[in-house]
């Protein structure tokens, strides 16, 4: 099979990463979990196309907020009782209600490294300073 063989690989949609918070902890203390997952490049694409801006530019402040929901696992942002204790019934509300500044970047952070986007980024940058 020669070199085809080194892209018949499985893809990385679904692998998730854990981060944790030492605000949320569990009735024993335990710190619990915060998941966030890959998702597939038409996901992404569909979440891009969704917020193109008449001009064709993309709305990043709506794409962020689209991807930090479609990424997060646990908790999930969509859930009734979460959106009710938070003051809403938008899943897109939530994580700035819930979590402090910092903590929602530490999330972001997350999103960016497991889907490749932080290291795309920095092989960019590497590119265009080189």
């Amino acid at each position: 099979m020669g070199k085809l063989s080194a892209f018949l690989k499985p893809s990385p949609a679904g692998r998730t990463k854990k981060v944790y918070l030492d605000r949320f902890t569990d009735e024993d203390g335990k710190v619990v979990p915060i998941v966030v997952k890959c998702i597939t490049p038409e996901e992404n694409q569909a979440i891009s196309k969704k917020f193109k801006n008449e001009d064709g530019s993309l709305d990043t402040g709506a794409y962020g907020d689209e991807m930090f929901v479609e990424c997060m696992v646990e908790p999930d942002l969509k859930d009734a009782e979460l959106c009710t204790y938070y003051g809403t019934m938008n899943p897109h509300d939530v994580p700035n209600r819930m979590f402090t500044i910092g903590e929602k970047q530490i999330i972001q952070d997350a999103i960016m490294e497991i889907n490749d986007i932080k290291a795309a980024n920095e092989k960019l940058h590497a590119a265009k300073n080189s």
